[in-house]
Parts: structure tokens; sequence; C-alpha cells
């Protein structure tokens, strides 16, 4: 009966999973913070004082170093549940994908001509499909106890080698057995340069050795549920407090890059715009009621006192007084311009309440004016 490889354990496999690799993080980070070094260092072709390395050396033992310990036991701990549940996920959609592929049908063994049984299935990179994840159906002859390899497609699986010398495709040239050593001999198809593999049946895999100090190191690297929600919370309130002095810091650096913009009242604009408009043959410049739904948009009339003067120029000289008076201000002719019709000109104005639009304004990055 054929064995599917299941690749979803338990979730106490994850936990110890992520347990190990929070332990191997806390030791390095430890092992750093507790080397001591007082040896004096040259500075600009003097020696450091030893007693000041040694000041510098405990800093970092007491403080610097238990603090970092204390940031990654608690970020590891943060970050646990959503870790083990991605990596569950991760794994049952791989058991999924295999228990859907379909088995392929009529394997015959080539030694004997018996039907074969499938024994087993797995994921694995399909060269054929440009390393694209394939399912691999194992069979195995009950007469001979010869064995095949499939894909799901009824392909069926060939080992790739690359030359160690040209990485150029080897091929399997010849294979021969002593006892229970099997030695493989292949040879690349681009230089002719051969190498052996010598497969030793008789050794046995290495074991991982127990980690003695896992279950003490747990206690000391792996927060409990309250030591975590208590960093959480904590990390909750720093981050709240450190955004908020950030949010002071830029909203003082914006404001000194803004303090050469002068902040018009309407009044205000009233008082700049108007003695130039007289000045330059501009009559009744008024304002009708402004738009306050976002920034304050405000249309506006004014008439050419000078009769023959064209259409053109008559405009064009306007926008010159909006544009010289209104460039170091919070106002601007608005993009869709001023129009005329027999020596009446209107158009609107957008007036800058906001520290960060007054920036951008400066800065240019606004393009919605003429």
């Amino acid at each position: 009966m054929e064995n599917s490889f299941k690749h979803l354990k338990p979730e106490s496999h994850y936990n110890d999973l992520y347990d190990r690799m929070t332990i191997e993080e806390c030791r390095r980070l430890e092992k750093i913070g507790i080397k001591e070094d007082h040896a004096p260092v040259e500075l600009e072709g003097k020696k450091e004082d030893p007693k000041l390395k040694k000041i510098k050396n405990d800093f970092k033992v007491t403080v610097i170093a238990p603090t970092a310990l204390y940031f990654k036991k608690g970020e590891r701990y943060a970050n646990k549940s959503t870790t083990i549940a991605n990596w569950m996920h991760r794994d049952r959609e791989v058991d999924e994908r295999i228990e859907r592929a379909i088995l392929p049908l009529n394997v015959y063994c080539q030694s004997c001509g018996a039907e074969m049984q499938p024994t087993g299935r797995d994921l694995q990179s399909d060269s054929y499909r440009n390393g694209e994840d394939n399912v691999l159906f194992f069979f195995e002859c009950q007469n001979c106890r010869k064995r095949k390899l499939l894909w799901e497609d009824g392909r069926e699986w060939s080992a790739k080698y690359t030359c160690e010398k040209c990485k150029g495709n080897s091929v399997k040239e010849g294979m021969s057995r002593t006892g229970n050593t099997i030695t493989t001999v292949y040879a690349c198809q681009s230089c002719g340069h051969k190498e052996q593999s010598v497969l030793d049946l008789d050794e046995k895999p290495e074991r991982e050795k127990p980690d003695p100090k896992f279950e003490k190191d747990r206690q000391r690297f792996c927060l409990s549920r309250a030591e975590g929600e208590e960093y959480i919370d904590g990390a909750y309130r720093l981050k709240g407090a450190t955004d908020a002095i950030a949010g002071m810091f830029k909203k003082e650096a914006i404001r000194k890059k803004i303090s050469d913009i002068k902040r018009l009242t309407i009044g205000g604009l009233l008082e700049v715009l108007n003695p130039a408009m007289k000045k330059d043959g501009y009559i009744k410049f008024e304002f009708s009621q402004p738009e306050m739904s976002g920034d304050i948009i405000i249309s506006f009339t004014v008439q050419d006192k000078i009769a023959n003067r064209a259409e053109y120029d008559s405009v064009s000289n306007l926008k010159k007084i909006f544009k010289a008076l209104l460039a170091k201000t919070n106002w601007r002719l608005m993009s869709d311009g001023i129009h005329y019709r027999l020596g009446i000109l209107s158009g609107r104005l957008r007036g800058y309440e906001h520290d960060e639009d007054l920036l951008k304004l400066k800065e240019n990055k606004i393009t919605d004016f003429s």
C-alpha cells in the first residue's frame, strides 16, 4: 500500500523548532555581550586609555547586551504564533498538493515485466519544469525489488549532475560495487572531465546530539505567555511614545523649513494684491463667497481700466502680478487660469493652511496652480 510523506507535523514540533531557533539566536547574542576586551587600541597614533576601554566594555556587558537580549526575546515571542501558523499552513498546502496528485497507472518492471506497486510520493523540484515543484511517485517491483521513480505526468525521474570543473551537464558512465561500497563514475558532456561518487551502505548517518542545556535555556530565553504579553504591551506603549516624539521633531523641522512663508488671511491677501492691481490699471478687485470644504478656494473678478489693452496682454500681466506677489505666501492662482471677457477678468485662488501642504508648496510638489 502506498504511503504518503506527511509534511504537516503536530504543533508541538513547530513550537520546539521555533524555540530552538530562539535559543540559538539568544546564545549568539549573549556570547557577544559577555565577551570582554580590555586591550587598548590605537586611535590616531595614540593608545586608548585602558580605563576608558574598560568602562566602555563594562557598559556593553551590563547595559547594551542585556537590553539587546531583552528585545530579541520579546520580538521572538511576538512573532512566534504567526510564524508557526505560516509554517503549518505551508506544510498543509504541500500535503494537499501531494494528495491531489494523480497516480500514474500501468507501471511495469523493466527487468521482469511484473506490474510495479506504488510505495510513496513526495513533492520535489522538477528540472524539466525549470525547478518548479512537482509530485514524484515511488514504485517497487514485488518480484525483483527493482525501483522506479515517475513524475505525475508519467515521465521517469533522471538525476542531473553538474561538472565540478566547467559546470556543464554530467551523465552516469558506469557503476561498480565492492561489498557494500558503490562507486559511480560521471562524465561531463562538455569538457569530458570524470568524477566519482562513493556510497558506503554501511555508513550510518550521524545523529544529532541532544542539547543538554536546551530546557534550561528555553526557560531563560523563551518568554512565557505572561512575560511575552507584558513585553508586547510595553513595546506598544514605547512605540507610541517614540512615534509621538518623532512626530514632534518632524513638525518642528517642517515649521523651520516653511518659516519664510507668509500666511495671509483673506483680508491680508486683499492688502497685498489691491495696491499692485491699481498700479497696473486693474480696478474693482473683488472676492466671491469662499469654498471651505478642504483648502480655501475663492473666486475673484477684476476690471481692466486700460481700454486699449489686448486680452492676451491683460491676462498675462495679471498672472505676473499674482506670481510675483504670492510666491512667498500661502496662496496660489489655480491651474484653470484667468478668463477674460470684455475687460473683466476672473479666476480662482487657493489658500493652504496646513504645514505639510505649505512644505509641498515650497518644494514645488503641488501642481494645481498656474
